[in-house]
């Protein structure tokens, strides 16, 4: 191939990379705030094991299967703890649904949990999953904004997949 051939090449495969980018949602601000809460009402199974372990996966799927059913009225929700105690590699993490309204039929497998807080630190991110920030990245700047409102916050984090496109993370006001 000539050079200029090598260049009109490299030039249209960044323009493709730059579009897939901008389309993905990639030039999207992500909104920091301090936000009024209620009380969070989940429903789901507690985990404890290695990131890699296909029981997370399962249980996410598990869980995002009765949202979209219908079976559970409510959003997606993965609870992470930033637990010290936990060996390299490993995550403590509760994952089910956040509820809409409250149920009495619960899938078997299925506990609840309730997280008390009022108040949280929020981030709101438009865009696919593959072109967000670290969640270390989106964990700092949540402590950074609570920091300015002289506020502390736990140490977990609530994920609520809204839609495939929206992911609103939480970390609760002590």
């Amino acid at each position: 191939m000539s050079k200029k051939g090598k260049i009109i090449t490299g030039l249209v495969a960044f323009i493709v990379i730059i579009g897939g980018y901008v389309y993905l949602g990639g030039l999207n601000n992500i909104d920091y705030t301090i936000e009024t809460v209620s009380d969070y009402n989940l429903v789901g199974v507690h985990f404890l094991g290695d990131g890699d372990s296909p029981e997370i996966e399962e249980a996410y799927v598990e869980a995002r299967e009765y949202v979209l059913s219908g079976e559970l009225d409510g959003v997606l929700t993965l609870v992470h703890y930033n637990d010290s105690t936990l060996e390299d590699e490993q995550l403590k993490l509760f994952i089910g649904v956040t509820l809409a309204s409250g149920t009495s039929d619960l899938p078997a497998n299925y506990q609840r949990l309730t997280i008390p807080a009022t108040n949280a630190a929020r981030a709101k991110i438009e865009g696919h999953n593959s072109i967000m920030p670290s969640p270390s990245t989106i964990e700092s700047r949540l402590r950074e904004t609570a920091e300015k409102a002289r506020l502390e916050l736990q140490d977990f984090t609530i994920e609520q997949y809204i839609s495939e496109n929206m992911l609103v993370i939480d970390m609760p006001v002590k």
